[in-house]
């Protein structure tokens, strides 16, 4: 009993003397604390609380319209589709990498339920309820499949997650009606248009920064000549030149559809950037490299691909994630060529004369979503990195 008596008095003064450490070890620190007190004071009393006393009804209103713009309602099974499907290869992800859910899965899977308190009809619900299932059960079932096959079914799952998704949520006739782009919107249109342009950027850029770095003087001049033409021009001008050129340069008849005008605009964009960030990676590459490669007869194909390509994008994954995350950001612009992407969306409703006073709980709203999906971009390349072991601590 005595023993107790001391460990627990010896608590509120361990407490104490880290306070007095940390926070008011000299009249500077004590400044400081109150100061630091007095800041978060003014944010939670003037910012944060007012949150709970302001009127959402104009997100509950035009909740539909701000996650999939004008998609029809009856065909709004198909995003579920999808969202399972990502759903499903998350969680075999995870799986490959631990027998046990870790905390990162739990997490998602606290997100879909605390996404199932949004005001959804009980359809919804029930879909965000089933996606909760297939993520614990895609991590159970990766791990009944050989160390071999999983990297191929997880790989090929995550590649044709886009052509899959453009089929399911465009159509192609019967039996599924086809649903024009015109009609999407919203964080559907958003979503689409940052993924296809991450999705194909990385690879036109590696062809830029390959053909940039090329003895053939023609390639290398072609290539000089698009990286340095698209990095000078901003996003907007080339949003506009996509949406009023591309049309008169094509023949009769072909014109494209404005979605594709405006993914060509952003997937060049970002595929110019992308050719730059891997042209530096790849002269951080030293020379041995080469002669090591050469030295054991691979083919020059065999020998980027095999041995310096890895080793490049393993030490850029930091930058490679910080130009997805500009990407996904910079999809807000195609709203001024008049989509309606989640940007496009808030603007017609704020103007809608109902809801001119619902204009900052749309902005919240929406810039909470880019604050996600930025964050868990960011997340995941961390445990990507501490997987591959490109992280390293300093020991002083």
């Amino acid at each position: 009993m005595k023993e107790q008596t001391i460990q627990l008095d010896r608590k509120p003064n361990r407490m104490l003397h880290w306070m007095h450490t940390n926070l008011f070890s000299s009249i500077g620190n004590t400044l400081l604390t109150a100061l630091s007190v007095l800041l978060l004071y003014e944010f939670f009393a003037k910012a944060f609380i007012p949150l709970f006393s302001w009127d959402w009804t104009v997100i509950k209103a035009n909740l539909k319209l701000i996650l999939t713009g004008s998609y029809p309602i009856s065909e709004l099974w198909r995003v579920w589709v999808c969202l399972g499907y990502a759903t499903f290869f998350f969680g075999c992800s995870f799986g490959m990498t631990a027998k046990r859910p870790q905390k990162v899965l739990y997490g998602i899977a606290l997100f879909l339920a605390a996404l199932s308190f949004l005001p959804f009809g009980g359809q919804q619900k029930t879909s965000l309820r089933l996606l909760i299932l297939i993520l614990f059960g895609s991590f159970f079932l990766i791990q009944r499949i050989g160390k071999e096959k999983q990297s191929l079914v997880v790989t090929l799952g995550w590649v044709f997650l886009l052509p899959f998704s453009f089929c399911i949520i465009r159509g192609f006739g019967f039996p599924l009606p086809l649903v024009k782009t015109n009609l999407w919107g919203g964080l559907l249109l958003s979503l689409l248009i940052s993924l296809t342009s991450i999705f194909l950027s990385l690879p036109i850029g590696l062809l830029l920064a390959l053909g940039r770095r090329s003895n053939l003087r023609i390639l290398k001049s072609v290539c000089i000549f698009t990286i340095e033409i698209i990095r000078g021009v901003p996003l907007i001008t080339i949003l506009f030149i996509g949406y009023l050129i591309l049309p008169m340069a094509l023949p009769k008849g072909w014109a494209p559809s404005v979605f594709i005008r405006a993914l060509t605009g952003v997937v060049m964009f970002h595929s110019a950037y992308m050719a730059e960030a891997l042209r530096g990676g790849l002269q951080g590459i030293s020379k041995t490299q080469y002669e090591a490669a050469k030295s054991l007869n691979l083919s020059t194909t065999k020998t980027m691909a095999l041995v310096i390509l890895p080793q490049v994008l393993k030490r850029m994954i930091p930058v490679l994630v910080n130009m997805f995350t500009s990407a996904l950001k910079d999809t807000s612009l195609i709203s001024i060529i008049g989509m309606l992407d989640l940007i496009g969306i808030s603007t017609s409703i704020v103007s809608n004369p109902k809801y001119l006073t619902g204009s900052a709980q749309v902005l919240f709203f929406e810039g909470a979503i880019y604050f996600i999906l930025c964050y868990s971009i960011s997340k995941a390349s961390i445990l990507l990195e501490k997987k591959l072991g490109v992280t390293s601590k300093i020991h002083s």
